[in-house]
C-alpha cells in the first residue's frame, strides 16, 4: 500500500497539520462536511484540496472518504458500521420526509441553489401521506429531531423556533447521502410502511451515516 499521502503530509507546515487534525476528528463526530454551509466552507475546500491525504489516512482506520463536487459534499463513512445510527421512528419519518421535499424542490432548481422549506411543509407532508392521526408533528420531536438533524449537517435553521410553524430551514444535499433511497416512489414507499405505527418504536432499518 503506498504512502505517498503521507510523505505530504510530512511536507505541511504546522498550521496544516493542526488544521487535519482538527477536521479529521470533526468528520468522525459529525460525518459530513459541506461547501454551501458558512460554517464549514473553509473546511470543506481544505479537504477538496487534499483529497488524498485525508483519504489515505482514513483507509488507514478502516474508513472511507467521499468528495461529491458536484453537490459540495464531504462524507466519512465507516466500513464497520460504526456510523449508523438507531433512530426512532418519528426521526426516521422526519428524515425521509426531508429528503421527499429535497427530491420534490431540487427538480425547479439549478444544483447550487439552496432549498429552503418551512416547518409547516412537514406537517402537510405528514398528515398528507396520512403518517399523523393530527395536524401537527408534537412539539417534542421537531425539536430533538432537529437538534440530530443539525448535528449532522443535514439542516440549518434559517428561523429560530423550530416549533413555529412558519420557521424556515436549509436542507442541505447531504441528505442524499444519509438516506440512500432512489427516487420518490422508494421514499414514498417508505413512508407509507410507517403509517399507523407507534412513534415510540424504533426504526433500525433506517440509518444516517
Amino acid at each position: 500500500m503506498t504512502l505517498e499521502w503521507a510523505e505530504r503530509y510530512q511536507q505541511w507546515g504546522q498550521r496544516d497539520r493542526e488544521d487535519f487534525a482538527r477536521i479529521a476528528n470533526q468528520l468522525l463526530a459529525g460525518t459530513f462536511l459541506l461547501r454551501d454551509q458558512e460554517s464549514s466552507r473553509r473546511d470543506y475546500y481544505f479537504v477538496e484540496r487534499n483529497e488524498d491525504v485525508f483519504a489515505g489516512y482514513f483507509r488507514l482506520i478502516q474508513w472511507d472518504l467521499i468528495v461529491d463536487r458536484a453537490y459540495g459534499v464531504v462524507q466519512l463513512t465507516s466500513r464497520q458500521g460504526e456510523a449508523h445510527l438507531q433512530l426512532r421512528l418519528m426521526d426516521s419519518v422526519l428524515l425521509l420526509i426531508l429528503r421527499l421535499l429535497y427530491e420534490e424542490r431540487r427538480k425547479s432548481l439549478m444544483i447550487t441553489d439552496q432549498v429552503i422549506c418551512q416547518v409547516q411543509d412537514l406537517h402537510d407532508k405528514a398528515l398528507a401521506l396520512r403518517l399523523r392521526d393530527r395536524e401537527v408533528i408534537e412539539k417534542k420531536y421537531l425539536r430533538e429531531a432537529f437538534s440530530m438533524f443539525r448535528r449532522y449537517s443535514l439542516v440549518e435553521l434559517v428561523d429560530e423556533d423550530v416549533t413555529d410553524p412558519e420557521c424556515r430551514f436549509k436542507i442541505f444535499p447531504s441528505i442524499l447521502f444519509a438516506v440512500r433511497l432512489e427516487g420518490l416512489q422508494e421514499i414514498q414507499a417508505r413512508l407509507a410502511a410507517y403509517a399507523g405505527r407507534d412513534s415510540s418504536e424504533v426504526a433500525d432499518s433506517n440509518q444516517a451515516d
